[in-house]
């Protein structure tokens, strides 16, 4: 081999390597760029899931707020239903009161006009 030759070689040599160091700084760059958007897509990730947890936080909140109101109802109509059947009870006592009331004022005013 040549002086010549070997010449070319060490300058295709040095050329590739300079043409790698190129690269590698593009690709530093690219990679960067790319580290920064995951940053800020982390970012973005992590106030989306602190905002859903508030959300159930506050979902959770409710449904506890929801179950104490239908317990309240649900005691309520008991009580409604049951002082519901003492009024009828006493309706009933009341109207079969005033049917006997009827039937003897009825029973009187008959044979009192014959």
């Amino acid at each position: 081999m040549t002086n010549e030759e070997i010449g070319q070689r060490i300058e295709f040599i040095i050329e590739q390597q300079a043409q790698f160091t190129s690269d590698i700084q593009i690709l530093r760059e690219i990679q960067a760029a790319d580290n920064k958007l995951l940053k800020e897509q982390y970012r973005n990730l992590s106030d989306a899931v602190v905002a859903v947890v508030g959300m159930v936080g506050r979902l959770a909140e409710a449904q506890e707020r929801t179950d104490r109101r239908v317990s309240d109802l649900a005691e309520k109509v008991s009580e409604l239903t049951d002082a519901q059947a003492r009024t009828d009870e006493r309706l009933n006592i009341f109207i079969n009161v005033v049917e006997k009331y009827i039937s003897r004022n009825g029973n009187n005013g008959s044979t009192n006009s014959s």
